[in-house]
């Protein structure tokens, strides 16, 4: 899963892919799996999208299922600086949608099954207007360095319970 974020970030440094929604994300990294998938020799149909799962509380559906082991959730997300309270949003949306993916996963563990199973949660980063947008001296665009900070303790919090993806990055 990381090569294949990695690989949409170089892409994206060389105006390969510039993704604009949360779905762009979704089908560069379902391209980027299925090639990986195909080369190892498993079947593309492990990769799933949208995969709705119906619980007492209602629906679970992450944006990508692969090999009913790891799932995923994209999230956009505009490019720009917060204040506190609008990182506090982001916090609240980052920590809804872990718990999410965990409800998730627990549901899935619940199945006669002895897989081992791990959420994602990948945020995407994209301009939006060309207020506090960064550029590497190549003109691709990044997350600024106070972001990445902010977002590396996030993931630090949560490493336990989900895997935090976040891009572009330099």
């Amino acid at each position: 899963m990381q090569q294949s974020w990695l690989e949409l970030e170089e892409e994206f440094r060389k105006e390969n892919v510039n993704p604009q929604h949360e779905n762009d994300v979704v089908c560069y990294l379902y391209y980027a799996l299925a090639k990986k998938f195909e080369k190892k020799g498993f079947p593309l149909y492990f990769i799933k999208t949208e995969d709705t799962c119906t619980v007492r509380e209602g629906q679970l559906r992450p944006d990508l299922n692969l090999n009913d082991r790891v799932y995923v959730e994209v999230k956009m997300f505009p490019l720009r600086k917060y204040g506190d309270n609008g990182w506090k949003r982001r916090q609240l949306n980052i920590k809804y949608n872990v718990d999410k993916l965990k409800h998730y996963v627990a549901h899935q563990e619940s199945l006669p099954s002895v897989l081992k199973r791990t959420p994602v949660l990948a945020m995407w980063f994209r301009k939006r207007g060309t207020k506090n947008v960064q550029e590497n001296s190549s003109g691709s665009l990044f997350i600024s360095n106070e972001l990445n900070e902010l977002l590396e303790k996030e993931r630090k919090r949560y490493s336990k319970e989900a895997t935090l993806m976040f891009g572009p990055r330099k």
